[in-house]
């Protein structure tokens, strides 16, 4: 009779193990959530366009057409160093009301050399800038035709109050008028 209640004792715990283990849902959730994000990384990874090859380097031999299709086209002018200048807040020309705009720029130039003389004629060009948008009414800024022909005036202020840089373009990155 002793033998009895310890073969009942020992077959508890090993019914209660498996019961314990068949009851969690926190694994197979886990490898669904991770096998979703490694379909995500691969899809995005095979779906991206390929990344073109520098000029000076000859593609492989599955993709030597492509590369001469490539070589033969219109190539885009590459894009230079660019210098963010400060905020610019100024009082507008206006009779009727007070009127300010603040605007922001970044100056693209042609080389690093050219960003660093930039940078250090930074106050010689915010008083350009300063002084001629100031100038400005709230209608010569109005609109993308105004703001093309003010970006143009402000390049070549730009190009004259520093010589020999060589400033490429100017771009308005944030522009607020009231």
């Amino acid at each position: 009779m002793a033998e009895a209640p310890e073969k009942k004792e020992a077959a508890e715990p090993a019914a209660a193990t498996p019961a314990r283990a068949g009851g969690s849902r926190l694994l197979p959730v886990l490898l669904g959530v991770n096998s979703l994000m490694l379909a995500g990384v691969l899809a995005v990874l095979l779906l991206r366009p390929a990344a073109k090859a520098p000029a000076g380097e000859k593609g492989d031999a599955a993709h030597g057409g492509e590369a001469k299709a490539e070589a033969k086209g219109p190539k885009a002018p590459a894009i230079g160093p660019t210098l963010r200048l400060p905020d610019f807040v100024v009082h507008l020309r206006d009779a009727d009301a007070d009127r300010y705009a603040r605007v922001s720029f970044e100056v693209e130039v042609a080389t690093e050399d050219d960003k660093n003389r930039l940078g250090a004629a930074v106050p010689r060009v915010r008083d350009g800038v300063i002084a001629y948008l100031s100038d400005r009414t709230f209608d010569e800024l109005r609109g993308s035709e105004g703001l093309a022909r003010t970006k143009d005036k402000l390049l070549e202020r730009m190009k004259e109050s520093v010589p020999g840089v060589g400033v490429k373009a100017l771009y308005i990155t944030d522009i607020v008028v009231q």
